[in-house]
């Protein structure tokens, strides 16, 4: 059952990477609860925090697909040093920030840029297993399931951990642990065997942005609906333990939700699928569509990390299947900033969905508001088959084409 897992990680410097991968991204899952804290946990209120962690949510999205170009034209250990720097001035800048009580403009600022200067190591790490394994093999698909339960360790430890030096500690430790991760980024840094080759000057005239390729547009604007579900859905459930009396389980409601992701990408990667795999994305984001529909019954926290566990078995073959299809769509030469492409529309959405709900959630309350997430699930269901019928009737064009 496992045995693509164990010829993946055969190769010198492929677990090296991905221990490194995970270390430097491990902010990821710290920033957007640790902000949505910083400045929730003093006055109550949850409006002004999520539109600074939606900021900060939105940065790393623009940011991202800049990082990827930059990444396959100058190669991923230039774009990581200039990131840690930069990153590092920033993050000292929104702490002082927010311990002056700055306006709030220079902190949805401030936030802005700290996210656009975080580079998520999850596509350069990809990028290294698709150099390592060029074809779609096996081995190429236990290795972006891997990657998919990676992103949920982060997305588990990162919230407990964050919930836990907020209200147990200091707010502004949540955040600060993130320099942790400058460790990881330090680590890939130098792992320069397994870095993609630099694509030379000349590859580059003339060519289209990868999110421009035939069947990408539609592919990102599905992940930027299932990164606003996911968004609207976190802010309302840090929300709605705090209705319920206990604001501390937070961290594990969304833990929860991590954990049930990375058991079914185990599970999703460890077996051998056949058929378009549009098809397989449709189906998974069929099942995404229909489950957020379970927080409008949760009356406890018990129930609510139920709901949350069983929400996460949908996630990860939905973006397993994103990026296998991102391989059919875009060139080799171009894969980090596809890779990025796709990170970006989900954390684009992400943001979007935090800084929306919060306001509503503090006029509505948390349990009514959740129809925004259940509708926006929904919406990324059908754009997913609407995606499949395009691509599905592309392949029929070009094959009537060759025909004649």
């Amino acid at each position: 059952m496992f045995a693509g897992y164990r010829s993946a990680f055969a190769k010198r410097g492929a677990t090296s990477f991905c221990v490194a991968g995970v270390l430097s991204r491990l902010f990821v899952g710290i920033y957007p609860l640790g902000l949505l804290l910083l400045l929730a946990l003093p006055t109550g209120q949850y409006g002004k925090a999520a539109l600074v962690s939606g900021c900060w949510t939105i940065g790393n999205a623009f940011g991202s697909p800049v990082a990827g170009i930059i990444a396959d034209r100058f190669g991923q250990s230039r774009t990581l040093l200039l990131s840690i720097f930069a990153h590092f001035v920033l993050a000292t800048a929104m702490l002082g920030s927010v311990a002056l009580s700055a306006p709030l403009p220079a902190t949805l600022l401030l936030a802005l840029l700290l996210g656009a200067s975080g580079v998520n190591t999850g596509p350069m790490t990809r990028a290294r297993w698709a150099t390592m394994w060029p074809d779609d093999t096996p081995e190429r698909s236990a290795a972006y399931s891997v990657e998919t339960v990676l992103d949920e360790v982060v997305f588990a430890i990162g919230p407990l951990l964050t919930a836990a030096l907020a209200i147990h500690v200091s707010p502004s430790l949540a955040v600060a642990s993130a320099f942790l991760t400058a460790s990881g980024a330090t680590w890939l840094l130098f792992q320069r065997h397994t870095e993609p080759p630099r694509r030379p000057p000349v590859a580059r005239v003339d060519r289209r942005l990868a999110a421009r390729y035939p069947g990408m547009p539609l592919l990102l604007v599905l992940l930027l609906v299932v990164g606003a579900t996911c968004g609207a859905a976190e802010v309302l459930l840090v929300a709605r333990c705090a209705e319920l009396g206990q604001p501390g389980g937070a961290g594990l409601v969304l833990t929860c939700f991590a954990v049930g992701s990375g058991v079914s990408a185990v599970v999703y990667g460890s077996r051998t699928r056949s058929g378009p795999t549009s098809l397989r994305l449709a189906l998974s984001a069929s099942a995404f569509g229909l489950l957020p529909a379970l927080y409008l019954t949760a009356d406890s926290l018990f129930v609510l990390m139920a709901c949350s566990a069983v929400n996460g078995l949908s996630m990860a073959p939905t973006v397993i299947n994103a990026f296998h299809l991102l391989d059919e769509l875009v060139p080799v030469a171009i894969q980090t900033e596809g890779l990025n492409w796709v990170w970006s529309s989900l954390s684009l959405g992400f943001g979007s969905g935090t800084a929306t709900v919060g306001k509503i959630a503090d006029e509505l309350g948390a349990r009514p508001t959740f129809f925004l997430p259940v509708i926006c699930a929904l919406s990324a269901a059908a754009t997913a088959h609407l995606l499949h019928s395009r691509l599905k009737l592309r392949t029929k064009t070009e094959a009537l084409n060759t025909s004649r």
